[in-house]
């Protein structure tokens, strides 16, 4: 038999297939009338390929000196631990099993020995060659009569799911033991009855009574497992908690009379919890919400640290946690809370009360158990498939960023340019792509650095991952830190949902974080973690998420200076300034103008369906002589510019154009006597101060100026013009 088949996610629901056949013959042929030791028999032979086991066994408590004793015993080799073997059961290591209902799982015999070396049960089982064990108690009307024993030759073979799946089984073996020993009694007062001379009418009066009684006892069996089975079929056909748990608590009420059925569920990685309850009163039920509260230091804590039921016979005189006083306030006098167990995980709590006191014991809790397990399978499923949802999510939104890539248009194509500064970028980007090394792009603003980072990553071995963009600069400091590593729900006002951060997105990819001397100092501590640790948190969250992506940043300041003034930490600057690549602005690569305009014309060209062909040579020699202060970016607005208002084939510039930013507002007249730069900073001035200081929007001063407002925050920086709220011309 060492052949048998393991329990696992893949054929568990084939195997309760054939548990529940299983079960319902067996069900049948007890009441039919078989013995204990056909069933036993039949148990052993036909539990193959749905439990492993090598040996099967059976001991019984013995009234009153409280000795375990062997009763029954299969084996498919020899047989050490024979039937007649006898142990006290008090001090033992089943005393707590009797007395908890719950099963345990011994992995390693050897291991167990070797702790507990006067053991002689064990010993005999070890020489039969046994490694592990599965004990399970057998309990009638809520009471303990036994223990059934499964033992296989290979170790770490059993699992909460196998004693799960064979409770049922101990219920049926337990109510045919007890069948068997109240016969056996019947037969004995039959031979006293007999030995006294009794009336034979008397005798079969009395007969007759305790068949009624074990025939109700049997139709009370078959009601409970009928109600199992109709759980069972509501949670395979309903993902819907609450459903399910209203239906469990309408049936539940029936059979114990209870006044008030709650169901608890973990909530954020269990710190909090929360869950809801159906109280019955005399006209009928009403549903209650249980608002979220922490975990910590309450009996649902309790119960879902130690995995054992917990009983409060009376809430008058045992309040020992804030749900006990909650529910005296409710005029509740006693309950009880059960874990539910799947897959070795504590799924919630179920929680059953009563206005009277003691209820608890006149309740079947060997039912409650049962209900407890199937309630358990039904948030797992739904836990399993919220997690499917999730990562559906997950991938919407990677989708919903691919399309906005998608839709981004590539300010340069590839990079252009055959000058010498544009090939040493070239040969710094083939030594640095393939490693993960971090690196740190600098290049005034317009020079292309954005494209440097495209092509690290494309000839990098993550170019089939994302490269996810942030720009430091386009967002509000109060949310830098949420867009970079996301929030949980409830994070902050307004945090309705979990958000996965860009660095989530870009796991496996390449993260590039433009302008990256604008984020603020306290998110710069958290960056710095991501590149120590590569762990990240979410704002509202304490748990530290993986993230494996490669890091490249930008920026058109001086790093270093601004680490001296103490803007940048030092120790940051350090970490990303392992391989920096200087992006030569435009000025230096005059000889790269020809092949960059023919690039902007074709791609224009295409765009604005015109046949342009030519450049005037006046307008070629009015490119190549300007100093070009907006670099490559002000080049193609220039041509785009020209192309706009082109009539033929050939592509003329107008001087005027690039006196200065030919970006910025063109309304103004340049007097020759200023220079580029005054000119420069008077329109900035005359834009902030039109729209009171405000920089972004449709209404900022980068919209009036017709630039981005990264680029006027580098303009502002470079003609020291302060970000305040209201600025004049005469400034």
């Amino acid at each position: 038999m060492d052949d048998h088949i393991t329990m696992n996610k893949h054929t568990l629901p084939h195997a309760r297939a054939e548990y529940n056949r299983l079960t319902e013959q067996l069900l049948e042929q007890l009441n039919m009338g078989l013995g204990f030791e056909e069933l036993f028999n039949s148990v052993y032979d036909q539990l193959h390929g749905i439990v492993p086991y090598n040996r099967i066994a059976v001991a019984l408590l013995e009234e009153p000196t409280k000795l375990l004793r062997l009763t029954s015993c299969r084996s498919d080799g020899d047989i050490s631990l024979k039937v007649g073997y006898a142990a006290h059961l008090k001090g033992s290591t089943l005393a707590p099993l009797l007395e908890t209902g719950q099963p345990r799982i011994i992995d390693d015999l050897d291991e167990y020995l070797s702790n507990k070396r006067k053991s002689p049960s064990t010993e005999l089982i070890l020489r039969e060659g046994m490694k592990s064990s599965l004990t399970l108690p057998l309990l009638s009307d809520g009471k303990p009569i036994g223990v059934i024993f499964f033992s296989s030759r290979k170790k770490y073979i059993y699992t909460l799911e196998h004693a799960t799946l064979l409770r049922q089984l101990a219920g049926h073996i337990a109510i045919s033991i007890e069948k068997a020993r109240r016969l056996h009694e019947l037969q004995q007062k039959n031979r006293e009855l007999a030995e006294a001379n009794r009336a034979k009418d008397e005798f079969l009066d009395l007969l007759k009574s305790e068949v009624e009684k074990q025939t109700n006892q049997l139709r009370a069996s078959e009601q409970r497992y009928r109600l199992l089975a109709q759980i069972n079929q509501i949670i395979n056909s309903s993902l819907d908690v609450r459903k399910v748990f209203e239906y469990a608590a309408n049936e539940i009420h029936k059979l114990l009379s209870c006044d008030r059925v709650s169901l608890l569920l973990n909530r954020s990685r269990e710190t909090s919890r929360h869950g809801f309850a159906i109280e019955f009163l005399s006209e009928g039920y009403r549903s209650v919400d249980i608002p979220i509260r922490a975990t910590s230091g309450s009996a649902f804590d309790w119960v879902m640290e130690h995995r054992i039921p917990r009983v409060v016979r009376s809430l008058e005189d045992s309040q020992a946690f804030p749900e006990d006083t909650l529910l005296y306030n409710l005029g509740y006098r006693s309950n009880i809370y059960l874990p539910l167990l799947s897959r070795e995980r504590s799924a919630g709590v179920l929680g059953v009360a009563s206005r009277q006191i003691e209820q608890p014991d006149c309740w079947d809790q060997e039912l409650l158990n049962e209900i407890s397990g199937q309630l358990a399978i039904a948030l797992d499923n739904a836990a399993a498939y919220g997690e499917i949802d999730r990562l559906k999510a997950d991938l919407e939104q990677q989708n919903v960023y691919l399309r906005d890539e998608i839709r981004v248009d590539r300010a340069f194509g590839d990079i252009i340019g055959n000058s010498r500064a544009m090939q040493q970028v070239r040969v710094a980007i083939e030594q640095v792509a393939q490693s993960d090394s971090n690196v740190l792009i600098v290049g005034e603003t317009g020079t292309g650095k954005e494209l440097i980072a495209r092509a690290i990553h494309d000839h990098s071995r993550r170019s089939e991952k994302l490269l996810v963009k942030v720009n430091c600069a386009a967002l509000a400091p109060g949310v830098i830190a949420s867009e970079l590593f996301g929030h949980e729900t409830g994070a902050f006002t307004g945090a309705t949902d979990r958000r996965t951060g860009r660095f989530e997105l870009a796991h496996g990819g390449s993260i590039f974080l433009d302008e990256i001397s604008e984020i603020p100092f306290e998110t710069q501590v958290m960056l710095l973690r991501v590149l120590q640790e590569r762990t990240i948190e979410r704002v509202g969250g304490n748990d530290p998420i993986k993230v494996d992506a490669r890091v490249i940043v930008a920026t058109n300041r001086d790093l270093k200076t601004h680490v001296e003034q103490n803007n940048f930490r030092e120790d940051l600057y350090y970490r990303l300034n392992v391989f920096p690549i200087r992006v030569p602005p435009l000025r230096e690569r005059r000889e790269d103008i020809p092949a960059l305009l023919n690039h902007f014309i074709e791609r224009f060209s295409l765009r604005m369906n015109k046949s342009v062909t030519r450049v005037e040579r006046r307008t070629m020699d009015l490119l190549t002589d300007y100093h070009w202060p907006g670099n490559v970016r002000e080049l193609e607005n220039i041509t785009e510019r020209s192309m706009i208002i082109s009539q033929g084939d050939t592509l003329k510039v107008e001087g005027a154009w690039l006196s200065g930013d030919s970006d910025l507002n063109t309304k103004q007249s340049f007097d020759g006597k200023q220079s580029l730069a005054n000119h420069e900073r008077r329109l900035i001035l005359d834009a902030l101060a039109r729209s009171g200081g405000k920089v972004y929007g449709p209404d900022g001063a980068a919209a009036a100026l017709k630039v981005k407002p990264t680029t006027l925050y580098g303009k502002m920086r470079k003609h020291n013009i302060k970000g305040s709220r209201h600025h004049s011309s005469s400034d």
